[in-house]
């Protein structure tokens, strides 16, 4: 079973531009001088890249929340169909900002109800997932950039020790111009019983100011600001969330993964300040339920059929 690749950010860099979204419209100086502050706490401009860029995307989002419905499909070979909805939210904790150095961390939680018209090894409790991840980033020079994150997490029906995770990472960010960078780095993570590593590269391309174009795994999109209060997406992300489900009425203690590509559209308004209001929708693709006990003995691996989904959310960007 794969381990908490979703999101499996393979370099903290890719992390941090996964986490924060497009990159942002530069601040003018009396705006940058009120983010960071003699104090050092705000929310981290986060400059590598961008200080010369001319892009007119929206900026970095820190907080929001987000539901997601995805409407029932049948199992490959089980009897019935199965649906979900899930609700998220993430929010800043205490960014710090020194000019080069900056330490900030996330908290994300979601949580995940499926709903089967037929009963199997697939839990009906809500399923609960938090993760926070500690993000520290260095700008090296305009060019470079690198950073670690360690990530402690929750995923379960109810709290016991098979529910706790860790993930780290280390990555660096090379910027070849204003318009192109790279990224490379390695991710690891512990739990369910599972070590999991995996190298990887990522990039953004800004073609023109209101254009870009990024691949930052398990993510790709294609992003366009069709006038000053609207930007779409074309976007592409693989998902494969995991829970430690308790001994129930359905089967014994078990890990139940999800994994699904998610291919579609998504709308953003600016409804003001830092508000934005968001609407997407598309297809979930090559499915997967795979369960297993507690000594990774697999108990149940099923394709699902595909799926449309739509999402909504309420985002702040800085």
């Amino acid at each position: 079973m794969k381990t908490l690749i979703a999101p499996s950010l393979i370099s903290t860099i890719v992390l941090t531009q996964s986490f924060a979204g497009e990159p942002v419209t530069p601040l003018p100086a009396t705006e940058a001088d009120a983010l960071t502050g003699s104090a050092a706490i705000g929310t981290s401009p986060l400059r590598f890249g961008r200080r010369n860029s001319d892009s007119e995307l929206p900026g970095y989002s820190f907080a929001g929340i987000k539901y997601n419905h995805t409407f029932a499909a049948d199992f490959d070979s089980l009897p019935g169909d199965v649906s979900s909805d899930e609700f998220s939210a993430t929010f800043p904790i205490l960014p710090l900002d020194f000019d080069q150095f900056r330490l900030f961390a996330l908290g994300r939680y979601s949580a995940t109800r499926y709903n089967t018209s037929d009963s199997n090894l697939l839990t009906l409790d809500t399923l609960h997932r938090f993760r926070l991840p500690v993000i520290f980033l260095h700008d090296i020079s305009d060019k470079w950039i690198w950073g670690a994150m360690l990530m402690p997490g929750f995923s379960g029906n109810q709290s016991s020790s098979d529910d706790l995770t860790i993930a780290a990472a280390l990555g660096f960010g090379y910027a070849f111009s204003d318009e192109f960078l790279l990224f490379a780095g390695g991710y690891y993570s512990y739990g369910f019983h599972d070590h999991f590593a995996v190298p990887g590269i990522g990039f953004i391309w800004r073609p023109d100011p209101l254009w870009e174009v990024s691949v930052l795994g398990p993510m790709g999109a294609v992003n366009y600001r069709i006038h000053e209060n609207w930007t779409l997406s074309l976007f592409g992300e693989y998902k494969s969330p995991t829970w430690h489900v308790g001994a129930d009425s359905l089967g014994p203690d078990r890990d139940i993964e999800m994994s699904a590509l998610q291919l579609g559209l998504k709308a953003e308004y600016h409804l003001g300040g830092i508000f934005w209001a968001s609407l997407a929708g598309g297809y979930s693709v090559f499915r997967n339920m795979e369960i297993e006990d507690n000594d990774n003995h697999t108990l149940l691996d099923e394709d699902l059929d595909p799926a449309p989904f739509v999402e909504a959310g309420l985002k702040l960007r800085f």
